[in-house]
């Protein structure tokens, strides 16, 4: 919260914002930090093709490892990885040919990751191999 306390401030002083006297700090901060969640969240969704709809309910249940796939969901959320979205991003990062088995174990364990941690950039260094 205080690494987006901080962006946030660094906005307002690059004149990115109009402030509202009506509104509180706490509610442009949590306004911001929604913005900035469901950017990652969009990326995520480009990247792998998954249904955003799905992810974003399930991100919203504030799931642990261990309850994740209560009621098939993290299941029912893989079915919708796009395979070719995210063949193609994992090659891009490896640098080479990946065969699907590899694809789906990679787009599994990032989506659960992203899940668990309520979401975080995405940075190539954290999936090549």
């Amino acid at each position: 919260m205080e690494r987006i306390a901080e962006i946030f401030l660094h906005e307002i002083q690059r004149g990115g914002f109009q402030i509202d006297a009506q509104r509180t700090f706490c509610e442009y901060l949590t306004d911001y930090q929604d913005k900035v969640k469901d950017q990652k969240i969009a990326t995520l969704v480009a990247l792998l093709g998954i249904d955003k709809a799905k992810l974003v309910v399930l991100m919203n249940t504030h799931v642990t490892e261990a309850n994740l796939n209560e009621y098939g969901r993290f299941d029912d959320l893989k079915a919708t990885i796009g395979k070719q979205k995210a063949k193609a991003f994992f090659e891009a990062l490896e640098g080479q040919p990946l065969p699907a088995f590899m694809v789906n174990i990679k787009a599994a364990s990032l989506l659960q990751r992203f899940i668990l941690e309520d979401g975080f950039e995405l940075e190539e260094t954290d999936y090549a191999s």
